[in-house]
């Protein structure tokens, strides 16, 4: 992530509006060299290059953009609804952790005023948050269950909404268009040479690339060609990654999940260091999984949660792999969530470290606002926004795959896991299975452009006490910020989970700066330990 200063709000600006218009630039160089030279001037070497490129331009456009982009037009296909118990538990769950219910609902309907913010709206918005369905096909048993919302959403706020409809237009993520900016065929070409480089440095490093079958070869944009001549191939048809062999005997083995961009191209520096100064003995394994739909490409949809820890566990069987450490960052958080949830691999996740997670609390609208409605203004902001929220596969990934519902986690989720009991040796008397306390440790950074980060902190400190600061996270009373360290420099919540505050910082620059890495790299060792 960039910062933001003026060069570097020129300089995201420029490389913008050359990706974006690249072709039309290309086509009006070879005007402006007629005009100057005459016809001949069609001839030069150049001006070749120039319409060679536009007509390579054009073709990517017409059979490859456009025939891709149609299926954003594409309803979503939800999953299954909650009941009514469900439902009502997880309202009541989501109001209780809200920290301003005012600012909620106005950054929900897109900064609308809150006199527009009227009970109809709040139900068409209701019937999208929680039943994924539009408003014109209530049963009369969904309208009582939907009153039943508005009022607790009044009780909440501390007033009543005003009846009727009125001009405010909410945010429904997977009902509303998809919205995407044209990317010129330079950027896939660009995003290949990037792949490839990182393919380089992560084998130079140690690791081992397990890729896709060779015949999935044509479904990704741009082509992979280090798939056609990988002598490794991933147990999972849809996912590739890459594996360091793990010879540690002391400790425990890591996948790692990362977020919205160029894959890993962000994360081999910070892969690299976390066995930079272990003995070939005491190495610890690592799986770093591809996950291609959110990684500036175009190819298949996002894999439904299931067939995504299906796919997983394969991967792992693969690798005789049984207990291990799990870490994401950013998007990375969702797949994290799907797997801590999995009665099959959540018991298995010994330790997790969630760095950057968008999950947490996310029935707040940050998320989804800043990612895909705001407004860009500020450098970081233009980053986002045309090379991530417009990109066609993320759009697509988060506007008809993304459900909210099954990708939230609560502490609760994180911390507590179970285990099957051992032969003969019941955990609880009675009982199958028992629970038990993980290892959690979560990184939020001072100006994330993203997530509410101070929402995030108070709501794992579990204590309106607590406060962050530019430099930590402490409480009013100074008695109690030193008996909350945790051994990685962080504060240490009454549940357990270690908070790793990063001054200074956006989202994703954690993995920028070496002595944040180092930090991360710490923590991420100590959570190895068996």
């Amino acid at each position: 992530m960039i910062g933001n200063s003026f060069s570097e709000y020129v300089f995201i600006r420029v490389c913008i509006f050359l990706l974006q218009y690249t072709t039309p630039i290309c086509l009006s160089c070879v005007a402006a060299l007629v005009a100057f030279r005459g016809p001949p001037a069609l001839f030069h070497p150049i001006s070749k290059f120039l319409l060679g490129y536009s007509l390579a331009d054009l073709l990517y456009a017409v059979f490859i953009y456009i025939p891709y982009n149609r299926r954003l037009k594409e309803e979503t296909n939800h999953p299954p609804p909650l009941s009514r118990a469900e439902r009502r538990a997880f309202i009541q769950r989501c109001l209780a952790h809200m920290p301003d219910t005012e600012q909620y609902l106005q950054m929900w309907f897109l900064g609308a005023d809150t006199s527009e913010i009227r009970r109809d709206n709040m139900r068409d918005f209701l019937l999208w948050a929680f039943f994924d369905r539009r408003p014109g096909l209530e049963s009369e048993e969904d309208d009582a269950e939907l009153d039943e919302y508005v009022t607790l959403v009044e009780h909440s706020l501390g007033r009543k909404l005003e009846p009727g409809r009125g001009r405010a237009e909410g945010l429904r993520l997977t009902l509303d268009e998809v919205e995407t900016r044209y990317r010129s065929v330079v950027w896939y070409l660009i995003i290949g040479v990037v792949d490839a480089l990182t393919h380089c440095q992560l084998a130079l490093s140690g690791f081992e690339y397990h890729a896709q079958p060779r015949s999935r070869v044509l479904s990704v944009i741009p082509y992979r060609l280090q798939n056609l001549i990988a002598s490794r191939r991933s147990a999972s048809p849809d996912l590739s990654y890459w594996y360091r062999p793990h010879t540690a005997k002391d400790k425990l083995p890591v996948v790692f999940l990362h977020g919205i961009g160029v894959g890993l191209w962000a994360y081999v520096q910070f892969l690299s260091d976390l066995n930079e100064t272990a003995r070939e003995d005491e190495q610890i394994g690592i799986i770093a999984v591809e996950y291609l739909p959110v990684s500036s490409r175009l190819t298949r949809a996002p894999l439904p949660k299931a067939d995504f820890l299906r796919q997983v566990t394969a991967i792992l069987a693969s690798h005789g792999w049984d207990n291990f450490v799990l870490v994401s960052h950013s998007y990375g958080s969702v797949l994290a969530t799907h797997m801590l949830q999995s009665e099959t691999l959540g018991p298995r996740i010994e330790s997790v470290v969630l760095i950057d997670p968008v999950t947490i609390l996310l029935h707040l609208p940050n998320v989804a606002y800043n990612f895909t409605r705001r407004k860009p203004r500020r450098a970081n902001e233009w980053l986002l926004w045309y090379f991530a929220s417009m990109d066609p596969g993320v759009a697509h990934c988060l506007a008809r795959h993304f459900f909210w519902k099954e990708n939230i986690v609560w502490k609760e989720d994180l911390v507590n896991a179970t285990r099957e009991p051992a032969r003969g040796d019941e955990l609880v008397a009675g009982s199958s299975t028992a629970k038990r306390k993980r290892r959690v440790a979560v990184a939020v950074a001072e100006y994330d452009l993203i997530v509410d980060t101070l929402s995030v902190a108070q709501y794992l400190a579990g204590d309106d006490e607590w406060r962050l600061t530019s430099t930590m996270f402490e409480h009013s009373n100074p008695g109690k910020t030193t008996s909350h360290r945790s051994p990685g420099g962080g504060h240490l919540t009454e549940d357990g989970i270690e908070l790793l505050w990063f001054p200074g910082l956006d989202h994703a620059q954690v993995f920028d700066v070496k002595e944040s890495r180092q930090r991360l790299c710490s923590v991420l060792q100590r959570y190895c330990d068996k």
